[in-house]
């Protein structure tokens, strides 16, 4: 027993020592701020591309260096930002950092270089150097060269105090992929690659810049035209602009003449982009029945085969599915809230007689307008589909019916599924509708307690927060 206790004491003697001894060995200093000896770029004047070359000299007579942030910044852009160790009471440093030509890149203006020391108590000192000039480099031609085959074109400088080059008379189509070069070789006008090439450097984003023969071609696309007959390209912003003649509202549509017959998840199809007037009568041809045969939200039917569309002026999508002569029309893939609303789930299909469920397995979207339904937007802030529903009762007392409110034609991005899809229990929804908290059909608008079915106005307003739906007609 005695040597038990003698055993404790000595543990809590030696706890006891080394928790002084801990105490001991900790270095507190007195307050001292680090000091910048020396921060000289070599260069005065450079070209962007280039690189500057950085010389620092820190210290601290008291308390030991910890790290050195040095951020490079141009035109209020930071183009090189770096941390580094600092031991010691005094530290060297010797840097080469590139300064890039990107967009946005003045000339004549200032490359900053801002310089914090901090030393081991967290005191920091801070410092500016601003003594280098970046310049543009001379773009004394620059040619538009496309993919393939197809001439290129030198453009001028038109707005020299702005950057930007211009070409007029082109005749290419309404979609060219090409890149920019500032030398080509003679005499086929080819890029030649010792020169300044601007081309994509993200595919992700589309961000321009330069690159070498591994960079991607840029594509600019503008399907409201007739073809591209005009192009420009802002070499400060790295912007590019094309213009020409623009579409006309078509007047006359012949369903099996000006439609192409196409294949849509095995379910053949007639369709094609079609550019639509807000306010223009469509005379059509191919099509029996227009009240029965064309969608209500787009199409006001004024005669035995006219019809005024409703939407705003654009290139639509529209697919006439054969074997029920009916002519589905929405916006572009591409188009997304607030211009449109997108429906996707079970239980519905489009309003013709004799009327039938075509989203009726998973949730599905695809290249088939049997799965979704677009919302166009009537007014601001409302939007507007006109579908056929059935509606059973199961075991939940919830219906069959079941559909969400997307902002683009796909599914959200995860994570951000509130932020891009219009959940019902934000809402009031009005019966036969009910909004869903279910546990895998949250903000999902569903068929309420009750059988039903018909072809139904659905209308999600935003301004009074409701979703009603009402028989139509």
């Amino acid at each position: 027993m005695k040597n038990i206790t003698k055993f404790i004491v000595m543990i809590c003697v030696t706890f006891t020592y080394m928790a002084c001894t801990n105490q001991d060995i900790v270095v507190r200093y007195p307050g001292s701020t680090p000091k910048i000896d020396t921060a000289i770029v070599a260069e005065t004047q450079i070209t962007y591309g280039d690189s500057i070359h950085l010389k620092i000299a820190v210290s601290d007579k008291v308390a030991p260096l910890s790290t050195l942030l040095v951020r490079v910044v141009v035109n209020n852009d930071v183009v090189v930002s770096e941390t580094i160790r600092t031991k010691g009471n005094s530290s060297r440093i010797n840097r080469t950092y590139g300064v890039p030509f990107v967009e946005n890149r003045p000339d004549n203006a200032a490359v900053k270089i801002y310089i914090t020391e901090t030393n081991v108590t967290g005191i920091a000192k801070d410092s500016i150097v601003s003594t280098t000039i970046a310049k543009r480099p001379v773009i004394t031609e620059l040619w538009l060269v496309p993919d393939g085959a197809a001439v290129s074109v030198k453009l001028s400088l038109t707005d020299a105090a702005n950057y930007i080059y211009s070409a007029t008379g082109l005749a290419y189509g309404t979609s060219i992929n090409y890149k920019l070069a500032s030398k080509v070789t003679v005499p086929f006008h080819r890029i030649d690659w010792s020169g300044m090439v601007f081309g994509v450097v993200d595919a992700a984003t589309g961000k321009i810049g330069r690159i070498d023969q591994t960079g991607l071609s840029i594509n600019s696309t503008d399907a409201t035209l007739v073809g591209i007959s005009t192009f420009s390209f802002d070499a400060l912003k790295f912007v590019p602009k094309v213009g020409g003649k623009l579409l006309e509202p078509v007047k006359t549509l012949d369903i099996n003449a000006d439609l192409p017959a196409i294949v849509l998840n095995s379910v053949n199809f007639r369709g094609g982009n079609v550019y639509f007037g807000e306010g223009v009568e469509v005379t059509f041809t191919g099509i029996t029945n227009l009240t029965n045969n064309l969608s209500p939200d787009y199409f006001q039917v004024t005669g035995t085969n006219t019809a005024t569309f409703l939407g705003k002026t654009g290139l639509y999508r529209v697919n006439y599915l054969i074997n029920a002569g009916y002519l589905y029309i929405e916006p572009q893939s591409t188009v997304v809230y607030p211009d449109v609303l997108w429906i996707c789930g079970l239980g519905f299909g489009r309003p013709q007689a004799p009327y039938t469920v075509t989203a009726i397995t998973n949730w599905k979207w695809d290249n088939s307008p049997l799965n979704y339904a677009p919302c166009r937007l009537v007014s601001q802030g409302i939007y507007q589909a006109t579908i056929y529903v059935e509606n059973t009762i199961g075991t939940d007392n919830l219906g069959s019916l079941n559909f969400k409110f997307f902002h683009q034609r796909n599914w959200s991005a995860n994570g951000l599924e509130q932020q891009q899809e219009e959940w019902s229990t934000k809402y009031t929804v009005s019966p036969p509708l009910t909004a869903s908290s279910l546990a895998g059909n949250v903000g999902n608008t569903m068929g309420a307690g009750i059988a039903f079915s018909g072809v139904y106005r659905i209308t999600l307003n935003m301004n009074d927060m409701t979703i009603k739906a009402v028989p139509y007609p």
